[in-house]
């Protein structure tokens, strides 16, 4: 069942028995890794456990399954609320959750339960937490909550307490291979999935954002390094004009993998690392870098992804980042 999401089996068995007869918890929290499928099967499970078809569930042929369209991202079922930020990489406010709050005093409509999907739980201010925790705490009759996040811990510890926990695991890279190629990521789909940590959504979101011009940027500066005049090469690359802060993360996060994979290279670990189609040039520079550079390199990639992430300015990073790189290299 829910052959839609890839992987994921023993979490399935255990939604499965969810759909019989009998106690179920009222609340569950799917949390792991972004891009692996929780939000996908929790929509599934959801049309399954609405679905009033007498034979095989989810029919897709009763009223419910109609209205519960997830294909076209429609879901006007009068049983399902979707809670989200309003916008992406916002909190979830307590407006929302008060508004979420008002369709208890409702019975279901067409089903004989409702079903309330919240997407990045996580994210949500202390007040729409603590709104959230009431609701947990005497939940509406038939209601069934289930929160979705990255990080379990981002949660209240009264809220993690009312809840049964559904732990999702990255799938095998060979799955997640085939997930892309079935969206047609034919080249480099190993890459593309070791580099997006075995997440097929992060994968294909690195697909749309350019991931291996951006990898290009990166290798190149690392094979002109040390520089001859380092402030104009700077002033010749312009990241600080050219890209934005998620593109400023990405582009560090590839100065992170491709100097990790040197450093593989180093210490006699080659079958472990990502960016395989371009192990001719990973090795020139595995040869020519000394190896206390290369670590101090890792590190150096590493802490301007995390100023980036922090909100530090990304070109003033990116440009610190190329001047300590230089730097090393010219120890």
């Amino acid at each position: 069942m829910w052959d839609e999401v890839l992987g994921h089996q023993q979490n399935k068995e255990f939604l499965q028995k969810l759909l019989l007869p009998g106690s179920r918890p009222h609340a569950l929290l799917f949390y792991g890794m972004g891009g692996i499928g929780k939000k996908m099967l929790a929509l599934h499970f959801a049309r399954t456990f609405l679905c009033t078809g007498q034979g095989a569930r989810p029919c897709g042929l009763c009223e419910s399954c109609r209205l519960f369209d997830i294909a076209n991202d429609s879901f006007a079922h009068p049983d399902f609320y979707l809670l989200t930020a309003e916008e992406a990489g916002k909190d979830i406010k307590i407006e929302q959750v008060k508004e979420m709050a008002k369709q208890a005093a409702f019975a279901p409509v067409l089903s004989a339960h409702k079903v309330c999907i919240i997407d990045d739980a996580g994210q949500m201010t202390a007040e729409a937490a603590n709104s959230l925790l009431k609701l947990l705490e005497e939940p509406p009759p038939g209601w069934l909550f289930i929160l979705i996040t990255q990080q379990a811990e981002r949660l209240l510890p009264t809220v993690l307490s009312r809840v049964v926990r559904l732990r999702f695991e990255a799938p095998d890279l060979n799955d997640v291979q085939r997930i892309l190629q079935a969206h047609g990521v034919i080249d480099n789909a190993k890459v593309l999935a070791a580099l997006a940590g075995g997440s097929p959504g992060r994968a294909l979101a690195f697909k749309e954002a350019g991931i291996f011009d951006l990898r290009h940027e990166a290798l190149a500066l690392l094979q002109k390094l040390p520089l001859q005049n380092p402030f104009g090469h700077i002033a010749g690359l312009g990241w600080g004009d050219k890209y934005d802060r998620a593109a400023a993360l990405l582009l560090t996060e590839q100065f992170v993998y491709l100097l990790r994979d040197i450093l593989l290279l180093q210490s006699g670990a080659a079958d472990k690392i990502y960016n395989t189609d371009i192990l001719a040039a990973l090795e020139r520079l595995a040869q020519s870098t000394p190896l206390h550079t290369t670590r101090q390199s890792v590190n150096a990639a590493q802490e301007a992804w995390q100023n980036i992430n922090k909100n530090v300015s990304a070109k003033n990073v990116l440009e610190a980042l190329v001047l300590k790189l230089d730097l090393l290299r010219k120890e």
